[in-house]
C-alpha cells in the first residue's frame, strides 16, 4: 500500500535532450527525497510523460550523486553506502549541465534500512519498485515563490508521478520476444525504451545473407539497418547521374524501389507537393541509391552494424527494463437486463 509521506531512493537518468528519453544518456543522478503522497491520475498528459493511473508525489531532495551513464551492476543505485556529492541539491555534471525535468527513471519505496551493500533490490513484499517521470525541479515554494527562501534547509522541491507496474525484473531464460509476449508489447517498443539493450554491435556478413534474413534475425527491419551511419557501404557509391526527362518514378521503377525511399535518400526532392512523381528531375542531377535490394545477397565479409540483443538471446538475469504504459483492456459486453 502506498503511504502518504515517504523517504524514497531515486534514479534518474540524464539525457542530452531533457525530455528526449531516446537522446544519448550523459550520466545517471541517485537521491534520495522526502515525498508526499498527491492523487491519481485520471487523464493522461503524455507531453509530460503522465499517463492515467499514475500517482503524484511532492517533495523535497535530501541528497545526491552522480553515476556512470552504463552501469555494470544493475542495482548500484540501492547501494545502502552510496557517496553522497550534494545535500539538498542536484549535482552538476562536468559540463555544468545539471538534470532536467523532465527525467525518467526508477523509484524505491521503502525502508531505507532495507538497502545493502553491494546494491540489491529488496523484497517487494517489503516496498515497491517502479518508474517515475520528475516533471518539475526547485518549483516556487508558495504563492509569488515568497517560500523559495527556505530552499537552503529544505533541499530542492520536487514534483514527480510514480508510475507502478513499469518496470521487470529479468529472470532465467527471459529474452525480449519473451518478455514482449508476456507484457503485450514488441520487441521494437522495449528497445526503443532502454538504452541499454538498443546497443548495437558489428557482424561480418556470411554467404548468402541477405537485408530481409539478417533483419528477422536479429529482430529489426531492412530500413533500420540502413539507416545506422556505419551501414554507408549500402548505398550506390556512383549514385544514379540524372538523364533528360528522367522523374523520379521512372527512377523507382529502374532500380525496384519507391519514390518514398528516393526522396528520403535525397532530401532535396522531399517536398512531394514541389517535386510529384512524374516531374521531370534537373539534368546531371546524382540521386542517392542503395545499390542492394533486399532480397539480393551481401557481400561475403563485409562489416555490418546490428542490434546487440537479438529477440531470442537471453537477457542478463537480475538486471530490469522499463516497459510501456499498459493498453487499455477491452470492456466486457454488458449484461443483458432480463
Amino acid at each position: 500500500m502506498l503511504q502518504p509521506y515517504a523517504n524514497a531512493r531515486l534514479l534518474l537518468f540524464i539525457h542530452q535532450l531533457p525530455g528526449r528519453f531516446d537522446s544519448p544518456r550523459l550520466g545517471r543522478m541517485v537521491c534520495e527525497a522526502f515525498l508526499k503522497r498527491g492523487r491519481i491520475v485520471s487523464v493522461s498528459s503524455g507531453n509530460l510523460g503522465i499517463d492515467s493511473g499514475d500517482f503524484t508525489y511532492t517533495g523535497y531532495l535530501c541528497r545526491s550523486a552522480l553515476l556512470d551513464p552504463s552501469p555494470s551492476d544493475p542495482w548500484d543505485w540501492l547501494n545502502a553506502e552510496m557517496t553522497w556529492s550534494q545535500v539538498g541539491y542536484r549535482p552538476p555534471l562536468a559540463d555544468g549541465r545539471f538534470c532536467e525535468a523532465p527525467a525518467a527513471g526508477a523509484i524505491w519505496l521503502g525502508s531505507l534500512a532495507q538497502l545493502q551493500s553491494p546494491g540489491l533490490l529488496p523484497p517487494i513484499s517489503r516496498g515497491q519498485l517502479a518508474g517515475l517521470t520528475v516533471t518539475e525541479f526547485a518549483g516556487p515554494f508558495g504563492a509569488g515563490g515568497i517560500g523559495s527562501l527556505a530552499q537552503p534547509l529544505l533541499g530542492e522541491r520536487l514534483e514527480l508521478v510514480l508510475k507502478p507496474n513499469r518496470i521487470a525484473v529479468v529472470q532465467d531464460d527471459d529474452t525480449l520476444l519473451s518478455l514482449a509476449e508476456r507484457y503485450g508489447t514488441t520487441v521494437d517498443t522495449l528497445r526503443a525504451l532502454n538504452n541499454d539493450i538498443s546497443a548495437i554491435t558489428e557482424i561480418s556478413t556470411a554467404e548468402g545473407d541477405t537485408l530481409n534474413g539478417l533483419a528477422q534475425l536479429h529482430g529489426t527491419s531492412v530500413s533500420w539497418l540502413r539507416d545506422q551511419p556505419e551501414n554507408a557501404w549500402l548505398l550506390r557509391p556512383e549514385g544514379h547521374t540524372v538523364t533528360e526527362g528522367e522523374t523520379l518514378t521512372f527512377i523507382a521503377q529502374l532500380y525496384g524501389t519507391t519514390r518514398t525511399t528516393l526522396r528520403k535518400l535525397n532530401p532535396a526532392y522531399s517536398d512531394f507537393r514541389e517535386w510529384p512523381g512524374d516531374a521531370p528531375l534537373p539534368l546531371g542531377e546524382v540521386l542517392n541509391l542503395f545499390a542492394i535490394r533486399p532480397s539480393t545477397a551481401l557481400p561475403v565479409g563485409e562489416a555490418l552494424v546490428v542490434p546487440l540483443y537479438r529477440p531470442s538471446t537471453p537477457l542478463p538475469a537480475g538486471s530490469w527494463l522499463f516497459l510501456p504504459r499498459r493498453r487499455a483492456a477491452a470492456s466486457a459486453a454488458p449484461a443483458l437486463d432480463l
